[in-house]
């Protein structure tokens, strides 16, 4: 006769091997080092406003123009919810490093037209510009996997901080404030 666990012991061992996936799971999507290019230079990008312009702001957003300066980016798209839950804490930090020329952009990174893009941007409550990468070509220079991410540039225009999944804004703060000084 074999000695074979008891049905208890199994499915305390099930229910301890399925809480390790879902933990290994969990940290994994919200890891905070979200991208290949941390310490790399940022792509350079040139994109056109496509929402949320601001009077006497930019209409045309050159990566190259802000160096010097702090740039935050948010990928994101209108289906996205955790996209949607990332904009008040970007709202929030912007309003809270304006005076230190922080610039904040959106980058939706969706095939839609204009009037969908700008309808999306509204109905997210972003109070920063969004561009339009329609084609994919900036969320592929950037190697974006997921959705939304969040990558700050440093004034030397290298990619300091990359988050996917819903930011921390505690860890976002930090990580501007990090970059501009």
């Amino acid at each position: 006769m074999t000695d074979s666990p008891k049905p208890a012991a199994r499915r305390w061992i099930h229910w301890l091997v399925t809480a390790m996936v879902f933990v290994a799971l969990y940290a994994w999507m919200t890891r905070g080092n979200a991208s290949p290019l941390i310490g790399e230079q940022a792509p350079d990008l040139s994109m056109a406003v496509a929402a949320g312009a601001e009077p006497n702001g930019l209409s045309t957003v050159r990566l190259s123009d802000m160096s010097g300066g702090v740039v935050v980016l948010d990928f994101w798209a209108s289906w996205c919810r955790a996209c949607k839950r990332t904009t008040p804490i970007l709202n929030d930090l912007r309003e809270e490093f304006a005076e230190r020329g922080v610039a904040f952009y959106a980058v939706n990174v969706e095939p839609i037209d204009r009037q969908s893009l700008q309808a999306a941007h509204a109905a997210f409550g972003t109070e920063f510009p969004s561009l339009h990468d329609r084609t994919g070509t900036v969320q592929r220079r950037y190697a974006i996997k997921m959705l939304p991410t969040v990558i700050v540039v440093g004034r030397d225009g290298i990619i300091c901080w990359a988050s996917t999944g819903v930011p921390s804004k505690m860890r976002l703060r930090g990580a501007i404030s990090d970059a501009l000084n």
